[in-house]
């Protein structure tokens, strides 16, 4: 049975598999993007690399998530990349029951792409993730155009101090001019 990160957003439980899950951290505060949309709320620093953050409860239901002390960033693989999703709590981790929802809200053109399955946890209903259709295609290239910008970003830092260090080794107080 596959293991599942149950999350709690807008009082809702969602899950996403264990297996693209690389952290649950804690942080608040993030370097803020301009020119994005509501939903991602900023970058944040992972491994020296940056991850762009997207509000869970913003992007599926137009509202904020109230930062408080149950509020956690879990970090993901999304297409290659690294993701960060802001929801309100962590349940835990669970081996959860299918179910038969989904073909039910096929009939009644409820079902949405991001919406892998229905699972249950005890009595609850648990709806899992599928992050490859979490967004549609103008707010995917939005965030891919994001990654990219961040990782030009992060490579002209790394070529500056590249620079720098070059300069120190080669100037005038270097071993080169004794």
């Amino acid at each position: 049975m596959e293991q599942y990160v149950v999350f709690k957003s807008h009082e809702q439980l969602f899950s996403l598999p264990v297996s693209i899950v690389k952290r649950v951290v804690e942080e608040k505060n993030f370097i803020t993007l301009p020119d994005v949309p509501a939903f991602v709320l900023g970058a944040y620093e992972f491994q020296e690399h940056l991850v762009p953050i997207i509000d869970l409860r913003e992007k599926l239901f137009g509202l904020a998530t109230e930062a408080g002390s149950e509020t956690k960033i879990i970090l993901c693989s999304w297409k290659g990349q690294s993701l960060g999703l802001l929801v309100e709590s962590i349940a835990g981790i669970s081996s959860l029951t299918e179910t038969d929802y989904e073909e039910e809200l096929a009939k009644a053109d409820l079902k949405r792409g991001y919406i892998d399955k229905f699972l249950k946890l005890d009595k609850q209903v648990v709806i899992a993730i599928n992050l490859e259709y979490l967004f549609d295609n103008r707010q995917e290239e939005i965030l891919q155009n994001t990654f990219a910008e961040l990782n030009s970003q992060e490579e002209k830092a790394v070529e500056e101090d590249e620079d720098k260090d070059n300069k120190k080794g080669t100037g005038s107080d270097g071993p080169e001019s004794k």
